[in-house]
């Protein structure tokens, strides 16, 4: 299990929204979220391959619904991103904690 003392590691304030740490697992059979403690990282297992962008749009896909607007900073051809989020820091680490504890 994970606590909101770990999970902060990953998110970080930044102006007028969060960014957060965020590891992709694309090709996976199902959608998921956990956490690497190793790395700092929120981890999110997606169904799309990491072929013409698809993992990405998939990744923003599931940010935006989630928190209504996201953006990868940087990370666009790696598995491990940075990622903004306008919203407000206790509110993303609420949600994501309820999402990785599931």
């Amino acid at each position: 299990m994970v606590g909101k003392n770990e999970l902060v590691e990953a998110v970080v304030e930044s102006g007028d929204g969060v960014v957060i740490k965020i590891e992709v697992t694309p090709n996976s059979k199902n959608v998921a979220f956990g956490y690497n403690k190793w790395r700092k990282a929120v981890e999110i297992k997606l169904k799309s391959p990491a072929k013409s962008g698809k993992a990405n749009r998939e990744l923003v896909e599931i940010l935006n619904d989630l928190f209504g607007k996201a953006e990868i900073l940087s990370g666009e051809k790696s598995r491990l991103k940075t990622v903004k989020v306008w919203r407000d820091k206790e509110e993303v680490l609420e949600k994501l904690l309820s999402l990785i504890d599931q």
